[in-house]
């Protein structure tokens, strides 16, 4: 068993991905990254000398989006922005292994998998591609990091090494945080009755107090049974991404220590993934303390 990746020289700020409406990736899409050699080696098998090696679990790490597919034309495109090259295969998805959550499923689908130099589609060949999402419109275009011939096997050291990837990542979220604690919103409430005769702006947070009851506590160390966090509320571009709780909500929030001006130091969630996601949170419970 064998497959081919390629290592970028230098790492690649994922875009969002559109549902509605063909998003260009990268300004070169269009131009270089089609019809040129635009990110550097040309696929090399893991353990191979030279940068371009990427083992299976950085292969998992870096591709926003890993399927099982068979290739249905090869040298053809399904989005017209794509020019058809010996680098392009439009190829129906299987399963999908892995992708990010905004992501529509395209399993039983044809999609479009782009090469960075020209390399070898059969027609009816079954893989596994690993790559990242660049174009999504009336289909997807991936942007191939590696592939592999399809099997079980393979399909299993592909869900093991997705394991390995949550566990480090969330390993190192939790390390971040200044207290990570699983448990349950009690109230929230405006909390500028605590500023004083502070002047508001349109890029204002907004900010509300939310309580929370403890149930664990996975990093850091309180003896509260309730531990008040701050979250912005405001829908600016720099506020809108970060978590908004309700009473009720459940879950394990990773907070922070915020210096609000007049105000000092709270505790806040700043960042989308400070409240974990049900997968990372059912992980996570290993380093619940006791």
């Amino acid at each position: 068993m064998s497959w081919s990746s390629v290592s970028p020289s230098a790492p690649r700020r994922r875009p969002p991905v559109l549902r509605a409406a063909v998003h260009l990736a990268a300004v070169a899409l269009a131009g270089s990254c089609i019809t040129g050699s635009a990110w550097g080696a040309p696929p090399q098998a893991p353990g191979a000398a030279g940068p371009a090696s990427l083992s299976l679990k950085e292969l998992t790490r870096s591709s926003d989006y890993v399927f099982r597919g068979t290739v249905v034309k090869p040298g053809a495109a399904n989005l017209e922005i794509v020019e058809p090259s010996a680098r392009t295969a439009v190829v129906r998805v299987e399963e999908v292994l892995k992708a990010s959550p905004v992501i529509d499923d395209f399993t039983g689908r044809e999609v479009t998998v782009i090469l960075d130099a020209p390399g070898a589609f059969n027609s009816g060949e079954r893989q596994v591609f690993f790559g990242t999402v660049g174009l999504a419109g009336e289909s997807l275009g991936i942007l191939a990091l590696g592939r592999a011939p399809d099997g079980e096997r393979l399909k299993v050291r592909v869900a093991r090494a997705q394991a390995q990837v949550l566990e480090e990542e969330l390993k190192a979220k939790l390390e971040a945080s200044d207290l990570a604690i699983d448990g349950r919103i009690l109230s929230t409430r405006s909390a500028y009755a605590d500023l004083k005769d502070r002047p508001l702006t349109e890029h204002d947070p907004f900010w509300w107090e939310a309580q929370l009851e403890v149930k664990a506590v996975l990093h850091g160390q309180t003896l509260q049974g309730k531990v008040p966090f701050w979250y912005p509320t405001s829908i600016d571009a720099m506020w809108a991404p970060a978590p908004k709780p309700a009473p009720g909500n459940e879950g394990i929030w990773l907070l922070h220590r915020f210096e609000v001006e007049g105000r000092g130091f709270v505790y806040a969630v700043l960042n989308p993934g400070d409240q974990l996601t049900a997968a990372e949170a059912q992980a996570a419970q290993k380093w619940v303390k006791p």
